[in-house]
């Protein structure tokens, strides 16, 4: 008889097929709030320019917002294993495909939806104000489309990419992450894998990435000399290169499955104590905020470059992992901050934080406020981003997804 399982976003109670009787597994609410962070981090970067002058440290510091998009995408990896993983562990069925992408798209696509008709009228107003919505209307037509159908982060040419709801190319991205999740989860579910194979596969996946950055670096700049607005683009947005941050969370959120259930404790002995997941907590923010602030290499070793440009996501790879272990394998020392219910509920609400607050964003930048644009009201333009990331999230999110979810036969409610 299956046995039920509780998913970390509050949301179905899943069977485990065939599988022996583990309880509910809890919501992991800490990495909830990580969320409203990593969003956070990206909305300030966005907003650089609107706040005023900073100093070249702090600006340093903001800039290092994109990797909140990393973030993402580990932790996406991760949360998707720990919630679905019994869900193709014993294989891969039409069904269950077909429910799987339905849950995603009910959770990403009606905010997703929103955020770009919000962007759509200020993009309009521009591009007609400079004359060039007549001559070229049918491209940017083109480009809404094939924003709408999540296909953006495909074609590095703008307006197709990096138009519209620019940083809603990593929605994309996850687009294609869920495309092949269910393929990749039975292809990592083997019987006898221990903890460590998983944890060490995970610098694996950093270093595939690593190469496969190096390759088309070196083919695009020695090979084919692309412009570097397209290699650009191709390096942020791409999926394919971007796919080992969510194969990295993948791992290790089999790995923490195996730690949980107690058939395995030989991954990370540490996280099992509380002195051990502080240490680990405190190491990987330690380096992330190193990495930040390391500037990129400028010199003449064309090799460093490479290097340097190869690992720029990647280099994150590790130290997220780590992170997210050790918020989600018992208390830490951030555990009563991250756990405020205020602050989850701003991590439950970070997703339309991040698809909503470009518009705001947009209109800003475009001067409509003439002189009352000053950094202090784009602060507090900001701020009320936030606030009303968190009426979305409650009256658009949450609504839209218990519309379009439905109850697939093989779910068992409490």
């Amino acid at each position: 008889m299956a046995q039920h399982i509780r998913g970390p976003e509050g949301g179905d109670v899943l069977p485990v097929p065939g599988g022996e009787s583990r309880g509910e597994r809890p919501e992991l609410r800490a990495l909830t709030s990580l969320r409203f962070f990593a969003a956070l981090a990206v909305v300030i970067l966005h907003y650089r320019d609107l706040l005023g002058p900073m100093p070249d440290w702090l600006r340093q510091l903001v800039v290092g917002g994109q990797f909140g998009v990393t973030f993402f995408f580990v932790l996406s990896g991760f949360i998707l294993t720990y919630r679905y993983r019994e869900w193709f562990a014993g294989g891969v069925s039409e069904k269950r495909v077909w429910w799987f992408l339905r849950f995603r798209l009910a959770r990403l696509y009606p905010v997703y939806l929103l955020g770009l008709l919000l962007d759509t009228p200020w993009h309009l107003l521009e591009r007609a104000s400079a004359g060039q919505l007549g001559e070229v209307a049918h491209t940017y037509w083109a480009s809404w489309l094939l924003n709408a159908v999540g296909l953006q982060a495909w074609v590095p040419s703008v307006p197709f990419a990096m138009f519209w709801n620019t940083p809603a190319w990593s929605v994309a991205a996850e687009f294609f992450f869920y495309a092949t999740f269910p393929w990749l989860c039975a292809v990592l579910v083997k019987p006898g894998r221990r903890v460590a194979w998983y944890l060490w596969a995970v610098p694996v996946a950093a270093l595939m990435g690593t190469l496969l950055y190096t390759l088309v670096l070196y083919v695009m700049n020695y090979l084919w000399r692309v412009e570097a607005g397209t290699q650009y683009l191709v390096l942020t947005y791409n999926p394919l290169l971007r796919y080992s941050e969510f194969l990295a969370g993948c791992l290790a959120g089999h790995g923490f499955l195996l730690m949980q259930s107690g058939a395995s404790r030989r991954g990370l002995p540490g996280l099992q104590t509380a002195s051990g997941r502080n240490g680990l907590l405190g190491l990987c923010l330690l380096l992330i905020v190193a990495r930040v602030m390391n500037t990129d290499y400028s010199g003449p070793s064309a090799a460093w470059w490479l290097f340097d440009v190869s690992t720029k996501h990647t280099s994150f790879i590790l130290p997220f992992v780590g992170l997210i272990l050790a918020v989600a394998s018992g208390p830490t020392w951030l555990s009563p901050l991250l756990e405020h219910p205020r602050l989850v509920l701003l991590g439950e609400a970070s997703y339309s934080l991040y698809i909503i607050h470009w518009s705001v964003v947009t209109v800003l930048s475009m001067r409509l406020l003439g002189d009352l644009g000053t950094p202090f009201v784009h602060a507090i333009g900001l701020l009320a981003t936030v606030g009303a990331s968190v009426l979305c999230y409650r009256f658009v999110e949450v609504p839209w997804r218990r519309r379009l979810r439905g109850h697939p036969p093989f779910v068992h409610p409490t």
